[in-house]
């Protein structure tokens, strides 16, 4: 004869666990234990349901801090794009540390610009002219930013005179560099920039790499935005050779490239002995890391 279910109850044991489960059957609970695991006694049960209230518990607080955490990156997080909210809010370094420094100087102006301030630059008050917002007062003397405004100013030229700064220590850097080339100082080059010759290149590879310091003027490079740059192009009436030295980023180029015939010539004719299948170039890789030139690799075609 099969027997009667019976509904035990489960008495208080005190505490806000033991007062939640009072009116739970261990037979009705029992189908809550995980991978089908019966919990025979009282005791079990409840730290059975105690531990998972606590699990519950720590999910929703875990929930809501990665919720704080996505908004406070949204808020602060995100590259800035403009200077609307510069009135306001404070400018965080991790809202302008992957801006170039024309950028941060565009914001800066930006500010002013908020404000009704009118540009002596051309290009400058043309660009903001072209905003919906922007509105002259036609008296710059009146021009006044708040206490956040003049933070975020300081600000943003204290970052545009560092990166100014680490700009001008790369460049010192290559003309260090240079200086050893031309002493053909191995040991040094090996030490400081983990440079070194590659041995099936040895002989031609330290001419051409000697001929594009010669040609370059390295007090003569200029920037836009987070690229910089000094070419020439030597061209004898039969070869076009390009000298480079191109700065993106923290990367340096440094390029010898012999790649095109001169322009007088008008094609592969009975008239010049030029080859294209005699074209190659030899491009010195560097990067700028920790306030030092370091050597990546040398990349040779043709």
């Amino acid at each position: 004869m099969p027997r009667k279910k019976q509904s035990k109850s489960i008495k208080s044991r005190g505490g806000r666990f033991g007062d939640s489960l009072r009116y739970f059957s261990i037979e009705n609970n029992l189908k809550f234990a995980k991978f089908n695991k019966q919990i025979k006694s009282t005791e079990k049960l409840l730290i059975y349901f105690k531990y998972s209230l606590q699990y519950k518990q720590m999910r929703i607080k875990t929930i809501l801090s990665l919720i704080t955490l996505l908004f406070l990156q949204t808020l602060f997080g995100q590259i800035l794009k403009d200077c609307s909210l510069c009135k306001n809010q404070l400018i965080k370094n991790e809202q302008i540390k992957d801006l170039n420094i024309d950028k941060i100087r565009l914001l800066t102006n930006e500010i002013f610009a908020r404000n009704g301030y009118e540009f002596e630059n051309s290009r400058f008050q043309q660009y903001f002219e072209s905003k919906s917002w922007y509105k002259s007062i036609r008296d710059n003397k009146k021009v006044i930013l708040n206490d956040t405004e003049k933070k975020n100013v300081a600000f943003f030229k204290e970052i545009t005179k560092n990166l100014e700064s680490k700009r001008n220590e790369m460049i010192d850097e290559i003309k260090n560099f240079k200086v050893l080339i031309d002493q053909d100082n191995i040991s040094e080059l090996k030490s400081k920039y983990n440079f070194n010759y590659e041995e099936n290149h040895n002989s031609g590879e330290k001419k051409f790499l000697k001929e594009v310091f010669s040609k370059i003027n390295l007090n003569d490079i200029n920037f836009y935005k987070d690229k910089g740059i000094y070419k020439t192009i030597d061209d004898n009436g039969f070869v076009q050779i390009v000298y480079t030295v191109y700065i993106e980023n923290d990367g340096i180029d440094i390029s010898y490239n012999y790649m095109s015939h001169s322009e007088i010539i008008e094609g592969f004719d009975e008239y010049s002995d030029y080859y294209s299948e005699n074209e190659f170039s030899y491009n010195w890789q560097f990067k700028f890391i920790k306030n030092k030139l370091n050597f990546i690799r040398l990349m040779v075609a043709g």
